[in-house]
């Protein structure tokens, strides 16, 4: 049977649904060390001197290490860029802060003892003398002449500036008769695995070699860079990536405490192992999102967009060694989505600030850009009067137009958006919601419909980076008893990607899905690889896989030939079978096909292929532009999934509660290896995307002091607030991968925030309510409605 397209329950499930996964903070090792680090109170403050006398006399205190130790050691942390022209303002940086702090939460020493409660108990004790100084926790107020300064060095706060321009919409804009602008504030938030972030060194002093276990995404770039840092070459690195309990982006190294842990366990020569508390993952974990757009749009009549500006202020933090500032440079980078707008002028500003910096979230920046073009689409039907979907039928790039050349520099592989959209519209009843709206209202109740439609660029492939690139491996192996495996570069952070893997691999070689065994994120066994981020886990590795099983599919035929006395370009394969086309009675098992390569490679059936059944192939994806003197373009992502999303909400006028009663979405990824799995990924960031938009947010005071660093005050939805989703698949393949997959990994936490505004303002038109930012809490729309009441 063909696996690709059915439901195949995940391979580890059974593992991990019965509480047998091996995490992280499963490890124990002989003579574990636990370490605890002591963090700064302050967002801004000069560090005069550290005093671990007393941390040190505590009984069962191993050592305690700060910044100007490890400065010592010379272990500086690399920075990388994100692509042309992206590059960020050189910094020093160190696994713990050296001279200055520049959040509260930054790590300035780390102690590490016997056992995790001697360990907090001694960091208790290690007495740090600050001398504060100002911060600056507003990017607006950061880009002032007098703002203090994050970075002393640079001048100024910009980490980096970019300008993408297309055509000439200033001077459109400028000449039109319609125009329609204004303000978004798109608030800061963050993922929350179940997970924290764990990890376990365990360096041998007279090996000379560290072994890393970590919750992580990416165990060979992880494994670069700690060999880059630590002064350790590479091969005397393994990092292990046990179960993982969720990563969303946010598990992407490199997290100073990666480093820190790592050194530690080099500098006291035995096992070190930190798991983070809650309070730490939302102090120093990551953050995103944070950021401030004015745009401008001209329109024709007929809701015909003609040109956009943007100027987007992102407030990335403070700069460090994670993906996370390259956010704001993906929104930018997305726009105009899905719309064919010729003439667009995209300003992308990113401001450091006294906070803890931006980490990738799933979503990387595409949530942004979709939200902004969600409320520009709406704005314009609002202004010509037109309805909300006619706009967007009228600006959609079209069908028949794909690869299209996107303003930013990509080439959109595939889609459909237009259908994607009518299907929609009849799963919700669109056509009939007036009738249901009226018959609402007439009972007192207020209720709106919105639109959200997502496109989600995948397959991030940074030029000249370590860690993220448009390429990856697989070795698909063959044993003796005719049993594969699978070992892989991408790794699963609880996706269930392996799975597909499997499938592909099963489907390329004609057997029965049992016997394939997939094994990932172990340095010293899979070949090198970059792990898991940007859905490319299919995308990359998928394909990798497909051409390495095609490889010993070749060797197989090959073989099967002589024996049948066949052409091999005849033949099939398919439920453990090799077989002649349209003769399917002439056949020969595969496992003896295998068997005869293994046991008579001198025979006359297989003295002509090379013994043994293992292929090691690496896939690179073809639309990558990384050359624009020669390409003409430059552009990072490759694979471009989108969704279109409709939902009917409640609103309480009288509270600002917003219940979501239907949710219907038509979601595309190119070719669906395993529904039960992307839907899963799916209903995943839906409920992200509504957290986002309704519930989380991380609120800085003044003084740069995080207030919400429990649950009790960083609101997540649970499943009373998640609606029943109503998901349709729809494949527009693409041409450039072997599979035609698109990536599924961050669908669908984009489009509830554009449509959820649109619902909040279609149930609230008789007040007139105007929604520019997030989230949509009960107090920001009860304060909404009473503005607009005052008034009237």
């Amino acid at each position: 049977m063909a696996y690709t397209g059915k439901d195949v329950p995940a391979q580890h499930s059974p593992a991990l649904v019965a509480g047998a996964g091996l995490y992280t903070g499963d490890v124990k090792l002989d003579r574990m060390t636990h370490a605890h680090v002591v963090r700064s109170p302050f967002a801004a403050a000069r560090i005069l001197s550290i005093d671990a006398s007393a941390a040190l006399e505590l009984p069962g205190v191993v050592a305690v290490v700060t910044g100007d130790d490890l400065r010592a050691q010379g272990y500086a942390m690399p920075v990388e860029g994100f692509g042309e022209g992206v590059k960020p303002k050189p910094f020093d940086l160190f696994p713990l802060a050296v001279d200055r702090v520049r959040f509260a939460g930054e790590g300035v020493a780390a102690v590490i003892a016997e056992d995790p409660y001697t360990a907090k108990q001694a960091a208790l004790l290690v007495d740090v003398e600050y001398e504060d100084t100002d911060p600056v926790v507003d990017a607006e107020r950061a880009l002032a002449p007098d703002s203090p300064l994050v970075e002393p060095d640079w001048g100024s706060n910009v980490l980096f500036e970019a300008r993408m321009t297309s055509g000439n919409a200033a001077q459109i804009i400028a000449s039109a008769a319609h125009t329609v602008g204004g303000e978004l504030h798109h608030h800061r938030y963050t993922g929350a695995a179940m997970e924290p972030r764990a990890y376990v060194a365990d360096y041998d002093p007279y090996r000379r070699t560290l072994s890393f276990w970590a919750s992580t995404q990416c165990p060979h770039p992880m494994r670069t860079l700690l060999g880059q840092t630590l002064h350790l070459p590479e091969n005397d690195i393994r990092v292990i990536q046990p179960n993982v309990g969720g990563a969303f982006g946010l598990k992407i190294p490199y997290f100073q405490e990666e480093a820190l842990i790592a050194a530690l366990s080099v500098v006291c020569g035995r096992p070190v192992r930190w798991i983070a508390e809650r309070r730490e993952d939302l102090l120093s974990g990551g953050h995103a999102r944070e950021g401030h757009f004015r745009w401008q749009a001209a329109f024709e009549p007929d809701g015909h967009v003609t040109a956009l500006q943007v100027r987007y202020v992102a407030d990335v933090g403070a700069p460090s060694a994670l993906a996370g500032w390259g956010q704001c440079y993906v929104t930018g980078f997305a726009l105009p989505t899905c719309y064919k707008i010729r003439d667009t002028d995209v300003e992308v500003i990113a401001v450091t600030t006294n906070k803890c910096a931006w980490n990738a979230y799933r979503g990387f920046g595409k949530e942004s850009s979709s939200w902004l073009m969600d409320r520009v689409m709406d704005a314009v039907a609002r202004e010509t009067g037109l309805d909300r979907t006619a706009v967007r039928l009228r600006n959609f790039i079209q069908p028949e137009e794909f690869p299209y050349p996107q303003n930013g520099g990509a080439i959109i592989d595939s889609g459909n958006y237009p259908k994607a959209l009518k299907r929609v519209l009849e799963m919700i009843d669109y056509a009939n919601f007036p009738a249901l709206q009226a018959a609402a209202r007439a009972e007192g109740r207020y209720v709106g419909l919105g639109l959200g439609q997502e496109l989600t660029p995948e397959g991030c492939s940074i030029a000249g980076t370590a860690r993220f690139n448009g390429w990856d491996g697989a070795t698909v192996r063959i044993g003796p008893s005719g049993e594969v495996t699978v070992l892989t570069g991408v790794t699963s952070p609880g996706t269930g990607n392996e799975t597909a893997l499997a499938q592909i691999a099963a489907d390329r070689l004609g057997i029965e899905l049992k016997y394939v065994k997939v094994i990932q994120g172990d340095t010293s066994i899979c070949p090198y690889g970059l792990g898991n981020f940007s859905s490319r886990g299919v995308i990359m590795g998928g394909s990798a896989v497909h051409i390495a099983a095609g490889e010993l599919r070749e060797k197989l035929f090959k073989v099967a030939g002589n024996m049948l006395e066949v052409s091999p370009g005849d033949l099939e394969c398919e439920d453990g079978r090799i077989m002649l086309k349209g003769a399917p009675f002439r056949y020969v098992d595969t496992k003896d096909v295998v068997t005869k390569i293994y046991s008579d490679c001198h025979g006359a059936a297989a003295c002509g292929v090379e013994p043994g059944l293992e292929a090691t192939r690496y896939f690179r994806h073809d639309n990558v532009y990384h050359q624009p003197e020669t390409q003409g373009r430059y552009s990072a992502y490759p694979s471009w999934a989108n969704q279109a999303t409709a939902l009917i909400a409640e609103i309480d006028p009288d509270t600002g509660v917003i219940k979501i009663l239907r949710y219907c979405a038509v979601h595309d990824s190119g070719k669906i290896i395993n529904p039960m799995t992307a839907e899963g990924n799916v209903h995943g960031g839906t409920a992200q995307g509504i957290g986002g938009a309704l519930f989380e947010q991380l609120v800085y005071d003044d003084y740069g002091q995080l207030t919400t660093t429990t649950f009790m005050d960083y609101t997540l939805p649970t499943a009373m607030e998640i609606p029943h989703i109503e998901l349709e698949h729809q494949e527009t393949l693409s041409p450039f991968s072997p599979l035609g997959a698109k990536g599924v990994g961050e669908s669908g936490i984009t489009s509830p925030l554009g449509a959820l505004c649109g619902a909040v303002e279609d149930a609230l038109r008789e007040f007139d309510v105007r929604i520019d930012r997030l989230p949509l809490s009960p107090e920001r729309v009860w304060r909404a409605i009473q503005a607009q009441g005052d008034r009237a």
